[in-house]
């Protein structure tokens, strides 16, 4: 079967909502720092149904996640050991960043997806009426 591109728009967002109130928020910063480099780097994960790539840092480098990074996939193929090979933007389209570590992080998403940081805005649920 054939999804049309607004039925996945729909999977990413209903996605990163339902992510977005499980982290909650602890007092947005500005803006979250850079991503950081390979180093940090503590667990990745390829979800090819919601079509985003997670990245999970330690940023004291203690095993601990405090940020996240999700990039869009473009492509999604298979090497010659059938192994999952994809492509993505090269900027994250959403941070997560957890500043005092007590678990709850904020969501920050870059509107345009081009890592400027102006672009990039705090993730703000809609307030009920």
């Amino acid at each position: 079967m054939k999804r049309n591109r607004h039925s996945w728009y729909h999977i990413v967002l209903a996605v990163v909502f339902c992510f977005g109130i499980s982290t909650g928020g602890n007092g947005l910063a500005a803006t979250p720092p850079a991503e950081p480099g390979e180093e940090y780097l503590v667990k990745e994960d390829v979800n090819i149904i919601t079509g985003l790539y997670i990245r999970e840092y330690s940023l004291s480098r203690d095993g601990v996640v405090d940020f996240r990074t999700a990039r869009q996939i473009i492509i999604s193929e298979y090497n010659k050991y059938w192994n999952t090979v994809v492509h993505t933007m090269e900027w994250p389209l959403f941070y997560w960043i957890d500043e005092d570590r007590d678990g709850t992080f904020d969501l920050f998403v870059d509107q345009m997806v081009e890592g400027r940081p102006e672009d990039i805005k705090p993730y703000l649920p809609v307030s009920e009426p």
